[in-house]
């Protein structure tokens, strides 16, 4: 599996978080060898993933994904579709948005160099390991544009 992540540039962070997810099937499974694994197993693992671990949707999918890859890119087994697996209802979220007066509030708290990355959070969308690899030549002020090597690309 490491080397297939590996060769598709996935971040490592997903590596750690595929790697575990493997991990957990295989003991949930009792060590079962993955090329006698069966569709009905990895039903049952997502399965239990939501009714006995509560396991948020979230966690669930990324389970999911995870086993997705081992078998179709790692195995090269395809199972198809996968039915039967009881899903974690997702929660209804209601979004919270701040007034432009409540994000200066909260930006007059902060003080140099840390306002400036909040800034840079709030006002680009980045993510934090983004906006701590900023460098000078990132900048192009004359044009207004910040270039963001190696970012997740959502």
């Amino acid at each position: 599996m490491t080397r297939e992540i590996k060769l598709r540039h996935y971040s490592p962070k997903t590596l750690k978080s595929y790697l575990g997810w493997a991990r957990r099937l295989q003991a949930f499974t009792k060590s079962k060898d993955y090329m006698t694994l069966t569709q009905q197993d990895v039903v049952d693992f997502l399965s239990d993933l939501a009714v006995e671990k509560k396991l948020s949707a979230s966690s669930q999918n990324q389970a999911f994904n995870a086993l997705l890859f081992l078998f179709k890119q790692v195995l090269k087994k395809d199972f198809g579709e996968i039915k039967g697996v009881t899903r974690v209802k997702l929660k209804p979220c209601i979004p919270i948005v701040l007034s432009r007066e409540e994000i200066e509030l909260i930006f007059d708290h902060f003080e140099d160099p840390i306002d400036l990355i909040a800034k840079l959070l709030y006002g680009c969308g980045l993510r934090l390991f983004e906006c701590l690899n900023l460098r000078v030549q990132c900048f192009n002020l004359d044009a207004g544009i910040l270039t963001v090597h190696d970012g997740n690309g959502s």
